[in-house]
């Protein structure tokens, strides 16, 4: 048997799509694959067993490619395979000889996604950019199920890099060329994750369902690869139940054992996070016994401090909880996990409010979010304004973003500074101080990006996106109304209407326009440029 058909074969085996028949061979990339099968198949010790083997014979540069890859996975699946192989990732990515035009795309994949599975990021990106575009098709197939694995590994280095713009292609594309069952749930567990990332909360939580319904055997690394997905989609909109109960189908038992390393180590973090959620000590501290086995395990290593942040909040010990987080951010950056050393941030800044560190706790949360928002991770957003909301603080506006990032009071604020009223008249019209006012003012200026009320002017001026749904007449007169300035009574009078009616109106307009309160309507009128609606 050939080795194209060998890793053709193997790949099918992968996705569910075909039996394991295979002739033996004493050639290192049959060697290689026979180890592969066994530690995708949940054989984790077996597997890193076989692995050696096939290294130490590996001479050619496919064979010792794919030599590489498994033992890779191996490191990443069994915690003692660490101690058994030196670097192979770092040596298969300095190896400069060229791979066969057949294989080569397939095992720079593997590289890619065994570097991922080995939390080393910057080497994960290094391989996929080695590799080039996903290829079209596989042993002239164009749908082979592997590639949906590719597009979805892609997906993966990306999301966790911080790159959820970037994900989003690959998923999609995953999601559009998906065949097979396993595929299907793959792609829909990889774009759980990253639209939850990406703050898409409904498409994330329609995802999440779709992976739990399915009714996928939890058997394998991909099957189980699945749920973990799908709960890491749920941990990003924050539905940490659900996210505990799909973590504990994929990994079988209370200590995760049949997942990855990073997969175990995060999901325990997980049930850290929802036990101390629940502010349940105890239950807390029992998690955090099962994950520290994996404290000096280099993969684990960052999430381990996460987790001991966790704990050491719960138990009130602000000190030792901003200590672990700092150093879980430290390690995480240093190998380009962007959204571990995110989530360290939230820990660091909520640990910072528990020691009456707010003013600090508040810029590094801003930052966070501000860097983060670059590459579409807007989890961080939310989640950051959640931990200052506690404390009745929030976030300065994202930069540039315009209407929909000011309160409805800041949109009053930027509504009336069109007029050109100044601070002192805004003080008067709002009931405000002029202090608050300036604050007001401020952060109107940076959610439009402009350095002047001239430019808030312009950016209102009828040049904005925001386009208010259509109303009936009467309810523009009544927003024509509000823009100047009646109280519900005087509209009532001016109308010939009753009070109650024109509250029943302000309601309905509030509701068809999707904002909280008066504020918002006179707002969002005047950013359309107009002051009768029914222009």
């Amino acid at each position: 048997m050939q080795r194209e058909a060998r890793l053709d074969n193997a790949l099918r085996v992968l996705l569910g799509q075909r039996p394991a028949v295979t002739p033996p061979s004493d050639d290192p990339f049959a060697l290689a694959l026979e180890a592969f099968s066994l530690l995708c198949g949940d054989h984790f010790e077996p597997g890193a067993e076989a692995a050696a083997l096939p290294l130490a014979l590996a001479v050619d540069p496919d064979a010792r490619a794919l030599a590489r890859v498994v033992a890779g996975f191996a490191i990443a699946c069994w915690p003692s395979a660490s101690d058994s192989f030196a670097d192979p990732l770092r040596d298969a990515l300095e190896d400069t000889e060229q791979l066969s035009p057949d294989v080569g795309p397939v095992l720079l994949g593997l590289l890619a996604e065994a570097a991922l599975a080995c939390a080393r990021l910057e080497m994960a990106a290094a391989f996929s950019e080695r590799a080039g575009e996903s290829p079209r098709s596989l042993f002239g197939s164009h749908e082979h199920p592997y590639l949906t694995f590719m597009r979805t590994s892609r997906a993966r280095v990306l999301a966790f890099r911080g790159d959820i713009t970037g994900a989003e292609r690959w998923a999609a594309e995953a999601i559009e060329h998906a065949i097979t069952p396993t595929e299907v749930f793959l792609a829909r567990g990889t774009a759980a994750l990253v639209r939850g990332n990406a703050d898409q909360r409904r498409d994330a939580q329609d995802l999440v369902a779709e992976v739990s319904r399915s009714g996928l055997d939890p058997v394998g690394i991909v099957a189980r690869g699945c749920y973990v997905l799908a709960s890491y989609g749920a941990i990003a909109i924050g539905d940490l139940d659900t996210a505990a109960r799909l973590m504990l189908v994929a990994g079988d038992d209370a200590d995760l054992s049949q997942l990855r390393i990073i997969d175990r180590i995060l999901g325990l973090e997980m049930l850290v996070a929802l036990a101390a959620a629940a502010g349940d000590r105890v239950a807390a501290e029992a998690w955090q016994t099962r994950a520290a086995v994996l404290r000096s395990h280099p993969i684990a290593d960052s999430t381990v401090l996460r987790i001991d942040s966790r704990v050491a909040f719960v138990r009130g010990d602000g000190a030792a909880a901003i200590a672990a987080a700092e150093l879980a951010i430290e390690r995480a950056r240093s190998e380009g996990r962007a959204v571990e050393e995110a989530e360290a941030q939230i820990l660091l800044g909520r640990a910072r409010i528990l020691e009456d560190r707010r003013s600090e706790a508040a810029r590094g949360l801003a930052d966070a979010a501000s860097s983060a928002e670059s590459s579409g991770y807007l989890a961080v957003r939310r989640a950051a304004t959640r931990e200052l909301r506690r404390v009745g603080r929030r976030l300065p506006p994202g930069p540039s973003s315009g209407w929909q990032g000011l309160s409805d009071r800041e949109r009053e604020v930027a509504a009336l500074l069109v007029t050109g009223a100044s601070n002192a008249d805004l003080a008067r019209t709002l009931f405000l101080s002029e202090h608050t006012v300036r604050m007001h003012v401020s952060r109107v200026l940076q959610a439009f990006g402009v350095a002047t009320r001239a430019g808030v002017a312009a950016a209102l001026g009828g040049t904005t996106d925001v386009s208010p749904p259509p109303l009936t007449a009467r309810q523009r007169e009544v927003v024509a109304g509000l823009v100047a300035g009646c109280s519900n009574r005087e509209l009532a009078e001016r109308l010939g209407i009753a009070e109650a009616t024109v509250e029943k109106h302000v309601s309905a307009i509030l509701e068809r326009w999707g904002v909280a309160s008066r504020a918002g309507i006179v707002g969002m009128a005047v950013s359309a440029g107009v002051t009768d609606v029914g222009d």
